[in-house]
């Protein structure tokens, strides 16, 4: 695994994208969870595409305010994609799945589930939500687990290179 301040300068980058409000806020917002630990960890995947955080917009909030899948889990899911991913449906796509399935066992484990509602136990599509999400849920547990995705996902892109 890189040293660990590698691995605190990226936990750092995915915490700054994802909490720093927009001079336009609520109405624009810092970047979701899978969009952060997207741009932490696209130098290290080696993309360098405007696709990047742009593919991670629509996972925000468990897709899309859904509560459903972490952008955590997906954001590192894409990540592992990204550099190890098939280029043709000949290739076995086990490999991968094997380092993801590792990833979300882990998360859930530490984290007790992998779907945002769960996590956050807020329905973020009400402005009632939305508020007490910002108010006590983005910058501390949410934070918590965005550590946790770089951390993990670093060890999974380092586990995935076989």
């Amino acid at each position: 695994m890189r040293d660990a301040e590698d691995l605190s300068g990226l936990q750092h980058e995915a915490v700054e994208y994802f909490c720093n409000r927009p001079g336009n806020f609520p109405v624009g917002r810092p970047f979701n969870c899978c969009e952060s630990v997207l741009l932490a960890l696209k130098d290290y995947v080696g993309v360098d595409s405007g696709v990047i955080p742009k593919i991670g917009t629509g996972m925000g909030a468990g897709v899309g305010l859904n509560g459903l899948l972490c952008g955590c889990i997906s954001g590192v899911s894409m990540a592992v994609g990204m550099k190890y991913g098939r280029t043709s449906s000949e290739e076995d796509p086990k490999p991968v799945w094997n380092v993801i399935d590792d990833y979300v066992h882990s998360f859930k484990n530490r984290f007790g589930s992998v779907n945002c509602g769960e996590l956050t136990k807020l329905d973020l599509k009400t402005e009632q939500g939305l508020r007490e999400y910002y108010a006590k849920v983005h910058d501390h547990a949410c934070v918590e687990g965005l550590k946790f995705a770089i951390e993990k996902g670093l060890e999974a892109l380092q586990s995935a290179k076989t």
